[in-house]
């Protein structure tokens, strides 16, 4: 049975190299990592392409260990000003 998705271009996402040693965590580790839900996980993976993408060897999709420590480093030690301009730049490419 034919759906109105059928006829719609696939839109391939840029997924990173599976790192080695298993330095990858699911989705959901990475958002309860950052303290965030799923909606605002797939924002920061798709629109902003701050926490990296990956696809592991069964075919799922995961974050990289790196991005996600990275992006807890920022939060962390982010002045007030910048924080407020990354919400702003965030915003902004949401649209």
């Amino acid at each position: 049975m034919k759906t109105w998705m059928d006829g719609l271009p696939q839109i391939p996402f840029a997924y990173r190299a599976l790192p080695e040693g298993g330095e990858w965590m699911t989705r959901e580790d990475a958002a309860s990592s950052l303290g965030v839900g799923e909606f605002r996980l797939n924002a920061l993976t798709h629109n902003t392409h701050r926490i990296d993408m990956v696809r592991t060897a069964d075919k799922k999709l995961a974050v990289t260990r790196v991005s996600v420590e990275a992006e807890k480093r920022w939060r962390a030690t982010a002045p007030r000003r910048r924080r407020v301009l990354r919400l702003l730049k965030d915003t902004a490419l949401s649209f």
